[in-house]
C-alpha cells in the first residue's frame, strides 16, 4: 500500500486566496494524505475554521512595517483596464505596468517575511509537494529549497496563472529571482497551475498556461443557518456585499459605493440583505436605513444566495462564482482594476452586468429593476456555466493526479 503523501499549502491572505484551495485540501485529507496550510497570522483563524491544520509563518508586526508604495494608490480606485490584462500584461501601458510591478514587488516582500519560518517548518515536516496560491511568492522558493515539486493554485476568477514579471511578459521580476538567490537555490517554475475557473469566465491564455482544470465547488467559510432564511417572503430579495476586500479597496477620495448602492436599492420595493464581510467599523453610515434592510454577518453565500433574486457586489472572485453556480443574477460595481477584470468575465459569460459608473444611484436603481423584471437570460447563462463547471475534474480527481504525478513517495 502506498503511504500517505504530505502536502503543504501556502497562502498569504484569507479568505480570498485561501478559500479556493480548501476543497482540494479537503479532498487530499479525505484520501488519507497529510495536509498542512501555512499562512500569515491573519490567516490562522480562517484555516482552522475550515478544519485544516494551520501553520503560522511570518510576523504581523514585520508585515505592518513594510513601506507603502505610492504606485499602489491607483490599485484602490475604480478603473477599467484593457480586458484580459491579467493574462496578458503587455496589454497595459507603462504607468499601469508600474502599478502591477509594484504589486508583485510587494508580494515578494511579504514572501520574504514568510520564508524563514516556512523553511524551518518545511525542513522539519518534509512535505512531498507544495501547493501555493498564485501570489504566495514564498511557495516556489520553499519547494526549491526542499527539492520537492511545486504547483500553483489560482483563485476562482481573474487569477494570474504565471510567475511575476517585470516590464514585459517574458521578463522575470528581479525581486522574485532574489528570493531564490538569498536561499542559495536556482529559480524553479511551478510544474502546473490548478485552475478552478470555468472556461466561460477565463480570459485567453497569454502565454500558454500548463493548466490543471478543477471543478469549483465554492467554499465561503463556516456559518450558522438563521431562522429568517426559511421564512416566507413577499418581496424580491437583493443581497448587497462589498466583500472582505470592500474596506481595503475603498477610495477615501471617491464615492462610498456601498452607501450609494443602499440609497439606490432603498428606492425599490426589494428586501435588502447587506452581507457585511469586513470589520464592523468598515460599514458606511446610513442613518435613514429602511426596515427592509437587514445587516448580516457570518452567513456563507452558499447558504444565503439560494434565497435571493439578485446579487449586487464588488466583483470578488468567490462572490462571482458562487452567484453564478447557484443561478443568481448579478450586478457588479467594481472598486478596483482587478475587480473590473472579473466584471469583464461576468459580462463575457452572460451571468451578470457590470456598471460603467459607481456614483449614479439612478443608473443602479434602473439596472436592478431591469434585472428583477427579466432575470431569465442571466439564469440561463448561469445554468450553462454550472454544467460547464460540473464537467471539470473533481477536487478528488485532481488530488489523485497530484499525488500520483507530482510526488516522490520514496523514503524520507
Amino acid at each position: 500500500m502506498t503511504r500517505a503523501a504530505r502536502v503543504l499549502f501556502v497562502t498569504w491572505a484569507a479568505p480570498g486566496h485561501l478559500f479556493p484551495m480548501v476543497p482540494l485540501a479537503w479532498a487530499l485529507q479525505a484520501a488519507g494524505h497529510d495536509v498542512a496550510v501555512a499562512g500569515l497570522p491573519s490567516c490562522q483563524e480562517a484555516i482552522t475554521g475550515a478544519g485544516l491544520h494551520a501553520v503560522q509563518v511570518g510576523a504581523a508586526a514585520a508585515l505592518a512595517r513594510l513601506p507603502k508604495r505610492p504606485e499602489l494608490a491607483a490599485w484602490g480606485r475604480p478603473a477599467r483596464w484593457p480586458e484580459g490584462w491579467s493574462a496578458d500584461l503587455d496589454l497595459l501601458d507603462a504607468d499601469r505596468r508600474r502599478v502591477v510591478r509594484a504589486l508583485y514587488e510587494k508580494q515578494c516582500e511579504v514572501g520574504d517575511l514568510m520564508l524563514d519560518d516556512l523553511v524551518a517548518y518545511g525542513r522539519w515536516w518534509r512535505p512531498d509537494l507544495v501547493v501555493h496560491d498564485a501570489l504566495a511568492m514564498a511557495g516556489p522558493v520553499l519547494a526549491a529549497v526542499l527539492g520537492v515539486p511545486a504547483v500553483g493554485h489560482g483563485w476562482e476568477v481573474g487569477a494570474t496563472l504565471h510567475e511575476p514579471t517585470a516590464d514585459r511578459n517574458d521578463e522575470p521580476l528581479p525581486a522574485y529571482l532574489r528570493l531564490f538567490e538569498r536561499r542559495g537555490v536556482a529559480p524553479a517554475a511551478p510544474l502546473a497551475w490548478i485552475d478552478p475557473c470555468p472556461p466561460a469566465l477565463r480570459p485567453p491564455d497569454h502565454p500558454e498556461v500548463r493548466r490543471l482544470p478543477m471543478e469549483c465547488v465554492p467554499y465561503n467559510g463556516p456559518g450558522h443557518h438563521p431562522e429568517w432564511l426559511a421564512a416566507p417572503r413577499e418581496r424580491p430579495r437583493v443581497c448587497l456585499t462589498a466583500g472582505v476586500a470592500g474596506a481595503r479597496y475603498r477610495d477615501p477620495d471617491g464615492p462610498d459605493v456601498v452607501s450609494l448602492t443602499l440609497e439606490a436599492l432603498a428606492a425599490t420595493d426589494a428586501e435588502i440583505v447587506l452581507a457585511a464581510g469586513g470589520p464592523a467599523d468598515s460599514l458606511p453610515e446610513f442613518p435613514d436605513r429602511p426596515d427592509r434592510v437587514r445587516v448580516v454577518r457570518g452567513v456563507p453565500f452558499r447558504m444565503l444566495l439560494p434565497t435571493c433574486d439578485l446579487m449586487v457586489h464588488h466583483g470578488g472572485a468567490g462572490t462571482v462564482l458562487t452567484s453564478a453556480v447557484l443561478g443568481v443574477p448579478q450586478i457588479v460595481a467594481p472598486p478596483s482594476p482587478i475587480c473590473a477584470e472579473i466584471g469583464y468575465a461576468v459580462e463575457r459569460a452572460g451571468v451578470g452586468v457590470m456598471l460603467d459608473r459607481l456614483d449614479d444611484p439612478d443608473l443602479l436603481a434602473k439596472t436592478v429593476g431591469d434585472v428583477l423584471r427579466d432575470p431569465g437570460p442571466q439564469q440561463a447563462a448561469a445554468s450553462r456555466l454550472r454544467d460547464e463547471t460540473r464537467a471539470l475534474p473533481s477536487a478528488h480527481a485532481v488530488a489523485d493526479h497530484l499525488v500520483s504525478r507530482f510526488t516522490c513517495l520514496g523514503g524520507r
